[in-house]
């Protein structure tokens, strides 16, 4: 789906739900609460599934706003109607299941991004948040595919991206920046999140063009730094030439500077990539026993 499409799906379609709610023609009370169920379905899709880092995270706080008074007068409209559309009158009948089929299709993607709200064990590694002094959104993060696609790979299946907002709650000036600093995360200083062991700091790669998907990487993580912490190895993932300050078989405090954040390996843009793992299994992760899925803020 493209950048503009997208584009449609968080304002256009939303604003188009809400004026039909709103001053639509409502038959009866069945079709009037077919017409809710597929409104809040679809804004509780928006509001769990679709990332909002690109489109501002506080637009998606307002849909929430304007979804509720709404509700309310269109629930205020079912109760002068009759229960049933009168007898004989099938026009739109096509459309009707139409949209019940899509309003089930809402209600299942945003019951299953729910579902990620929680990791599915108790053990889960606590860690120091590693970013200072801004305020920062989880584009892939939570424990079901749906909100995350590192779910899908078993070392990875906790793996959090994390970028950066401007004031405008967007991740970068402009949809598609062509240059790596219009992205508010790109340099910015990146601290241990754990006391522990250098395992790995790899620092060879050089910043990939944002937005556009290397064809062939020789290391997915780009230049990185693993850490074996509490039993686990930590791996802090896509940092800026030249930058990483540690060194394997360091010994590191929480807090201490690992490197800056930048855009190597298999990346289309600058973010940070934080993953946990022991045995070859994922793990959650928590801040101050936050547990981050898509779309969290996080104020620093």
């Amino acid at each position: 789906m493209s950048i503009w499409l997208y584009a449609a799906v968080y304002y256009i379609l939303p604003i188009a739900l809400l004026i039909r709610l709103w001053k639509g023609d409502l038959k009866s009370r069945l079709l009037g609460a077919l017409e809710i169920g597929l409104t809040f379905s679809f804004f509780a899709y928006l509001f769990v599934v679709i990332p909002w880092h690109v489109y501002s995270h506080y637009i998606r706080f307002l849909w929430v706003l304007l979804l509720l008074p709404v509700l309310f007068i269109a629930i205020k409209r079912l109760k002068p109607l009759p229960l049933k559309q009168p007898k004989g009158e099938r026009s739109g009948m096509f459309s009707n299941l139409l949209s019940f089929a899509v309003m089930i299709f809402f209600t299942f993607m945003a019951v299953s991004g729910l579902t990620g709200y929680s990791p599915s064990n108790d053990e889960a590694i606590e860690l120091a948040f590693p970013l200072k002094d801004g305020v920062y959104a989880t584009g892939q993060g939570g424990g079901t595919s749906i909100i995350n696609y590192h779910n899908e790979h078993k070392p990875q299946q906790y793996a959090i991206d994390i970028l950066e907002l401007n004031g405008a709650g967007l991740r970068a000036k402009g949809l598609t920046p062509s240059e790596l600093e219009a992205f508010e995360i790109y340099n910015a200083s990146l601290y241990s999140p754990c006391s522990g062991e250098v395992i790995q700091a790899v620092d060879q790669y050089e910043d990939i063009p944002p937005l556009e998907s290397p064809e062939k990487v020789e290391d997915a993580r780009g230049n990185h730094v693993t850490l074996r912490c509490q039993s686990a190895d930590v791996i802090l993932a896509h940092m800026k030439p030249g930058s990483v300050q540690v060194t394997e078989g360091q010994t590191v405090k929480t807090g201490d500077l690992l490197g800056l954040v930048g855009n190597t390996g298999n990346t289309t843009e600058p973010h940070l990539h934080i993953h946990a793992e022991r045995d070859g299994a994922g793990l959650p992760i928590t801040f101050d026993d936050r547990f981050l899925k898509r779309n969290s803020l996080v104020f620093q």
